[in-house]
Protein backbone atom coordinates (compact mmCIF):
# COMPACT_ATOMS: atom_id res chain seq x y z
CA UNK A 1 0.00 0.00 0.00
CA UNK A 2 1.30 3.71 -1.17
CA UNK A 3 1.74 6.40 1.49
CA UNK A 4 -1.11 7.94 -0.06
CA UNK A 5 -3.31 5.25 0.75
CA UNK A 6 -2.55 4.62 4.14
CA UNK A 7 -3.00 8.13 4.89
CA UNK A 8 -6.50 8.13 3.00
CA UNK A 9 -7.56 5.20 4.89
CA UNK A 10 -5.97 6.11 8.43
CA UNK A 11 -6.60 9.62 8.94
CA UNK A 12 -5.57 12.10 12.37
CA UNK A 13 -7.59 10.67 15.03
CA UNK A 14 -7.91 12.02 18.92
CA UNK A 15 -5.97 8.79 19.82
CA UNK A 16 -4.03 10.20 22.55
CA UNK A 17 0.20 10.12 21.97
CA UNK A 18 2.97 11.13 24.96
CA UNK A 19 5.47 14.13 24.13
CA UNK A 20 8.12 11.58 23.74
CA UNK A 21 6.60 9.14 21.18
CA UNK A 22 5.70 12.96 19.29
CA UNK A 23 9.37 13.67 19.39
CA UNK A 24 10.08 10.15 17.86
CA UNK A 25 7.77 10.86 14.88
CA UNK A 26 9.15 14.01 14.31
CA UNK A 27 12.59 13.10 14.22
CA UNK A 28 11.15 9.52 11.84
CA UNK A 29 9.66 12.28 9.93
CA UNK A 30 12.36 14.39 8.82
CA UNK A 31 14.56 11.56 7.94
CA UNK A 32 12.47 10.19 5.68
CA UNK A 33 11.98 13.40 4.35
CA UNK A 34 15.74 13.61 3.99
CA UNK A 35 15.95 16.59 5.90
CA UNK A 36 19.02 17.76 7.37
CA UNK A 37 19.39 15.62 10.80
CA UNK A 38 19.65 18.87 12.72
CA UNK A 39 16.82 20.91 11.02
CA UNK A 40 14.81 17.11 12.33
CA UNK A 41 16.18 18.25 15.77
CA UNK A 42 15.11 21.60 16.23
CA UNK A 43 11.75 20.78 14.93
CA UNK A 44 11.36 18.15 17.14
CA UNK A 45 12.50 19.81 19.89
CA UNK A 46 10.60 23.29 18.72
CA UNK A 47 7.37 20.99 18.70
CA UNK A 48 7.83 20.15 22.66
CA UNK A 49 7.96 23.88 23.20
CA UNK A 50 4.66 24.25 21.16
CA UNK A 51 3.16 21.73 23.13
CA UNK A 52 4.35 23.75 26.39
CA UNK A 53 3.39 26.79 25.68
CA UNK A 54 0.49 26.74 23.26
CA UNK A 55 -2.92 25.24 23.94
CA UNK A 56 -4.18 21.95 22.70
CA UNK A 57 -7.47 24.07 21.17
CA UNK A 58 -4.84 26.91 19.28
CA UNK A 59 -2.81 23.29 17.85
CA UNK A 60 -6.40 21.85 16.94
CA UNK A 61 -7.38 25.02 14.79
CA UNK A 62 -3.29 25.12 13.57
CA UNK A 63 -3.85 21.79 11.93
CA UNK A 64 -7.24 22.38 10.78
CA UNK A 65 -6.55 25.85 9.01
CA UNK A 66 -3.36 24.51 7.98
CA UNK A 67 -3.71 26.41 4.48
CA UNK A 68 -4.71 29.60 6.17
CA UNK A 69 -1.72 28.97 8.92
CA UNK A 70 1.27 29.15 6.17
CA UNK A 71 -0.10 32.08 4.46
CA UNK A 72 0.42 34.13 8.18
CA UNK A 73 4.28 34.03 7.52
CA UNK A 74 4.27 35.23 3.98
CA UNK A 75 5.16 34.22 0.69
CA UNK A 76 7.97 34.99 -1.69
CA UNK A 77 11.48 36.29 -1.30
CA UNK A 78 10.82 37.18 1.87
CA UNK A 79 9.17 33.82 3.10
CA UNK A 80 12.65 32.10 0.82
CA UNK A 81 15.25 35.21 3.09
CA UNK A 82 13.82 33.82 6.57
CA UNK A 83 14.22 30.04 5.63
CA UNK A 84 17.67 30.65 4.23
CA UNK A 85 18.94 32.53 7.63
CA UNK A 86 16.85 29.74 9.55
CA UNK A 87 18.62 26.67 7.77
CA UNK A 88 21.83 28.18 9.02
CA UNK A 89 20.81 29.40 12.74
CA UNK A 90 19.92 24.85 12.33
CA UNK A 91 22.77 23.87 10.74
CA UNK A 92 24.74 22.84 14.46
CA UNK A 93 22.98 20.81 16.81
CA UNK A 94 20.44 21.57 19.44
CA UNK A 95 21.86 23.16 22.92
CA UNK A 96 22.54 20.58 25.08
CA UNK A 97 20.36 23.23 27.51
CA UNK A 98 17.01 22.50 25.60
CA UNK A 99 17.53 18.93 25.84
CA UNK A 100 17.60 19.22 29.64
CA UNK A 101 15.22 21.80 29.68
CA UNK A 102 12.15 19.12 28.24
CA UNK A 103 13.67 16.39 29.43
CA UNK A 104 13.85 17.73 33.11
CA UNK A 105 10.07 19.03 32.23
CA UNK A 106 7.73 16.61 34.81
CA UNK A 107 4.60 18.04 32.99
CA UNK A 108 5.67 16.84 29.53
CA UNK A 109 6.61 13.17 30.48
CA UNK A 110 2.85 13.01 31.58
CA UNK A 111 1.13 15.42 29.34
CA UNK A 112 -1.23 13.51 26.21
CA UNK A 113 -2.09 15.27 22.92
CA UNK A 114 -4.17 13.60 20.05
CA UNK A 115 -2.72 13.14 17.20
CA UNK A 116 -4.67 16.05 15.57
CA UNK A 117 -3.49 18.36 18.17
CA UNK A 118 0.49 16.76 17.68
CA UNK A 119 -0.10 17.49 13.79
CA UNK A 120 -1.07 21.43 15.03
CA UNK A 121 1.85 21.76 17.09
CA UNK A 122 4.09 20.04 14.77
CA UNK A 123 2.72 23.14 11.96
CA UNK A 124 3.14 25.86 14.30
CA UNK A 125 7.24 24.72 15.27
CA UNK A 126 7.37 24.44 11.36
CA UNK A 127 6.22 28.11 11.22
CA UNK A 128 8.10 29.31 14.09
CA UNK A 129 11.28 27.90 12.94
CA UNK A 130 10.58 29.53 9.12
CA UNK A 131 10.62 26.50 7.33
CA UNK A 132 8.56 27.23 3.95
CA UNK A 133 4.73 27.12 3.44
CA UNK A 134 5.41 24.77 0.87
CA UNK A 135 7.01 22.58 3.19
CA UNK A 136 3.98 22.23 5.85
CA UNK A 137 2.09 19.82 3.36
CA UNK A 138 4.48 16.82 3.44
CA UNK A 139 5.59 17.50 6.75
CA UNK A 140 1.47 16.88 8.03
CA UNK A 141 1.43 13.83 5.50
CA UNK A 142 4.73 12.06 6.45
CA UNK A 143 4.17 12.20 10.60
CA UNK A 144 0.63 11.05 9.73
CA UNK A 145 2.15 7.94 7.91
CA UNK A 146 4.91 7.38 10.69
CA UNK A 147 1.80 7.34 13.17
CA UNK A 148 0.43 4.53 11.56
CA UNK A 149 3.44 2.44 10.15
CA UNK A 150 5.79 2.85 13.38
CA UNK A 151 5.06 1.63 16.62
CA UNK A 152 4.34 3.97 19.15
CA UNK A 153 7.55 2.16 21.69
CA UNK A 154 9.35 2.84 19.09
CA UNK A 155 8.97 6.21 18.46
CA UNK A 156 9.06 6.42 22.14
CA UNK A 157 12.61 5.06 22.37
CA UNK A 158 13.70 7.48 19.56
CA UNK A 159 12.38 10.24 21.64
CA UNK A 160 13.89 9.12 24.51
CA UNK A 161 17.51 8.41 23.00
CA UNK A 162 17.19 11.67 22.07
CA UNK A 163 16.79 13.51 25.11
CA UNK A 164 19.14 11.24 26.74
CA UNK A 165 16.41 9.41 28.73
CA UNK A 166 16.16 5.76 29.46
CA UNK A 167 13.04 3.71 28.83
CA UNK A 168 11.04 3.39 31.90
CA UNK A 169 10.67 0.07 32.50
CA UNK A 170 7.88 -0.30 34.77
Amino acid sequence: MSRIEVIQEAPLTDNPLYVHEIIGYVLVTCKELGMDKYHGEHLAVQTAIQIKKTSPEVAERAFNNASELSKTKGMGVGELMKWNKAKSLMKKPVSPEYLDRISDDKELDSKEVSEIQAAGYLSLAALELNFLSGQLTPLEMEFNYQLRVLPPDKANTIGLNFLGLELDEN
